[in-house]
């Protein structure tokens, strides 16, 4: 008994030992500094119930930059919106691409490529975003897409002209997760109707994505139940072996060839293949869904998108009784979705509202970074710089009312808004839910293409009402990776035109 509590006795003291030992002290030139409640979490509980309310709390203690310990990480948050490009663009110390490379490693299975010999596979398939879904690169990938919405759209609805129910973030999902997959990998050269497996993978991609902060965080896998399971069928719907059946966008057939060059793997290959399917669903589904919910709850929005879209279709002479009749498509350019201005805004609108994300950046050295004033402060080697743009969107000086949707908020003499005000002096960047500099999202507009287009297809086809009128709370287990998910889904009721 007596060595038993001798054991327990040095433990304590060891544990005490080493928590005195790695406990972190502010030094001169570091921004004011919390450690946190807890070992290793630090704030890193109460920041996932209510991020902006921590960020909010922490600024009015503390000002513009400021420390803490989260999840492990020191984290210096920069919320001076002024400074977001000054406190990021030391790329000498500053680093992006090695961070992320090890999210998706573990998120997706992707090589760790960058640095290595072999980093001119993830340079050359990057470059291929704007000369393929940016611009007039979007072009033809605008109308496969579409097809696949209004084909994905009327598989999931009972197109009768008497009301029928469905719950609105199932509608989305589905719908956006079909056409987006086959827009991008293309549909099977034999299995014509494909649907139900399909939407079998949807099920198993959200399954996923909801573990998605827990992955990234390295839980074991085995304490996540199925997930790893999920994972391995994730790849195999984009493996080379899968991908040979299916008729590929220019975008992914190039990328293939990319990987081929490069001599991946075939499970190499599936993993990049992963994360590009990731990227193209896991935050457009959500701003879809969000501006959708805002419409329906808005009638003046919704009258004035709906507005908009029928003198689109009154000028290119199409109307839904000829899309009855003949079997033909409704068919937008992607120049004609960038002059609808009002739906632009009430899009910009629900990204306002519904984006959380960190814009990461990892100290490579000990450095002194400037903010735009020209006043400095220090960080360590392994501390991460954030930028919080959630904290901007909501800021009542730059935006009137942040909590309220204003479908017209970005729209001025009916042209898209860009004057923002903070301290009485013009914004540079007064809204980012794609990320800001080099990490900026590259499929960003092949994003909002699709949600534009996924709105005017149901505008076009449905009258639509929402049946709960209280607003879906927001899933914040996902707050920094960037649009936030409804907790819960609501009750709609649609007919067809």
């Amino acid at each position: 008994m007596m060595a038993v509590l001798l054991a327990v006795c040095v433990a304590v003291v060891l544990v005490f030992v080493l928590l005195l030992a790695t406990t972190r002290r502010r030094r001169p030139g570091e921004p004011p500094l919390e450690r946190g409640p807890l070992p290793y979490l630090g704030v890193a509980l109460e920041f996932s119930q209510n991020p902006l309310g921590f960020i909010t709390s922490r600024w009015k203690k503390y000002g513009d930059v400021f420390t803490v310990r989260l999840a492990g990480h020191y984290t210096t948050f920069v919320l001076d919106p002024h400074s977001f490009t000054h406190a990021i663009r030391n790329s000498k110390v500053l680093d992006f691409r090695l961070f992320s490379s090890r999210i998706a490693h573990r998120a997706f299975g992707m090589p760790i490529v960058y640095g290595t010999s072999r980093d001119w596979v993830r340079a050359d398939s990057d470059a291929l975003y704007p000369s393929e879904l940016q611009g007039q690169g979007l072009d033809k990938v605008t109308e496969v897409m579409m097809g696949n919405l209004q084909s994905a759209m009327l598989a999931a609805t009972d197109v009768q002209q008497e009301w029928n129910r469905g719950e609105l973030w199932a509608f989305v999902y589905r719908i956006m997760f079909i056409a987006s997959y086959r827009t991008l990998f293309g549909r099977h050269k034999e299995n014509t109707d494909e649907t139900a497996r399909l939407v079998q993978s949807m099920e198993v991609f959200q399954k996923y994505d909801k573990r998605f902060p827990e992955i990234i965080s390295n839980v074991p896998w085995w304490l996540m139940g199925q997930t790893r399971k999920r994972y391995e069928y994730l790849k195999s719907m984009v493996a080379p072996a899968e991908l040979s059946q299916r008729g590929l966008s220019d975008f992914m057939r190039m990328r293939q060839e990319i990987y081929t060059d490069g001599e991946l793997s075939a499970d190499e290959k599936a993993a990049f293949n992963f994360a590009t399917m990731w990227a193209s669903l896991s935050n457009t589904v959500p701003a879809a869904f969000w501006t959708m919910y805002h419409l329906l709850k808005d009638p003046v929005a919704m009258g004035a998108v709906r507005a908009e879209v029928d003198q689109l279709l009154k000028e290119t002479g199409q109307t839904l009784e000829n899309v009855k009749e003949g079997g033909e498509m409704i068919h937008v350019t992607r120049q004609q979705l960038n002059d609808m201005k009002c739906l632009g805004s009430a899009i910009n609108e629900a990204l306002r509202m519904c984006s959380a994300s960190i814009i990461i950046r990892v100290a490579t050295d000990d450095a002194e970074l400037a903010l735009e004033s020209g006043s400095t402060f220090r960080i360590r080697k392994g501390d991460r710089v954030g930028l919080y743009p959630g904290f901007l969107h909501m800021d009542p000086e730059v935006y009137d009312d942040p909590e309220t949707f204003k479908y017209d908020r970005f729209l001025e003499d009916g042209q898209e808004k860009t004057a923002f005000y903070k301290n009485g002096r013009k914004l540079r960047q007064y809204l980012l839910p794609f990320g800001h500099g080099v990490s900026m999202c590259p499929g960003r507009f092949f994003a909002l293409n699709e949600i534009k287009q996924f709105v005017t297809i149901v505008v076009c086809y449905f009258d639509m009402e929402l049946l709960d009128m209280e607003t879906p709370p927001m899933d914040q287990s996902r707050a920094g990776l960037g649009t936030l998910a409804p907790l819960n889904d609501c009750l709609f009721r649609y007919r067809l035109k």
